[in-house]
């Protein structure tokens, strides 16, 4: 039988970048978006996608290094405040092009080293947010998904109705 995580964890990849359950993934809302759409402030939260999508990189890069160590993930490629957001230096194509690599590859990291996460390490402390590293997951599978209805909602321009 399958472990029963695995359903959160395809839920998950699936909201990142497959068939999610909620409307277009969020790797789908970021590629239908030009890097001055993605960099546009012009929004109802005044955040950019840009922005949003940094956010989200920060995190996946944040639990990455957490569980695996900085020596296996490398240092942090961009710009940004205590909670992970930043804001494009040059808001053109291979910017934009080299955020959406960037997430893939995170995303990808994060995702395997929490699928190889056992019961013991899920119940440790993670010293970071000094709460089990399980709870951390479990907030983390969710992540992706509080954000892409932010940037559809958030009256991104040219983001599709």
């Amino acid at each position: 039988m399958d472990n029963p995580t695995t359903y959160f964890y395809d839920y998950a990849d699936a909201e990142f970048d497959g068939r999610s359950f909620n409307g277009d993934s969020l790797m789908k809302t970021l590629e239908g978006l030009s890097p001055e759409a993605a960099a546009d402030t012009k929004t109802w939260e005044k955040y950019s996608a840009w922005s949003v999508a940094l956010h989200l990189a920060w995190f996946k890069y944040f639990m990455a290094r957490s569980i695996l160590g900085e020596a296996a993930v490398g240092g942090y490629p961009f710009d940004h405040d205590e909670d992970g957001f930043g804001h494009p230096t040059r808001p053109d194509a291979d910017s934009w092009t080299a955020v959406r690599v960037y997430l893939r590859k995170i995303h990808r990291q994060t995702a395997a080293a929490i699928r190889e996460l056992g019961p013991e390490r899920l119940a440790a402390v993670m010293p970071e947010w000094e709460i089990p590293y399980g709870r951390a997951v479990a907030w983390y599978l969710g992540h992706d998904g509080y954000h892409i209805a932010q940037i559809r909602s958030m009256g991104v321009p040219g983001l599709k109705k």
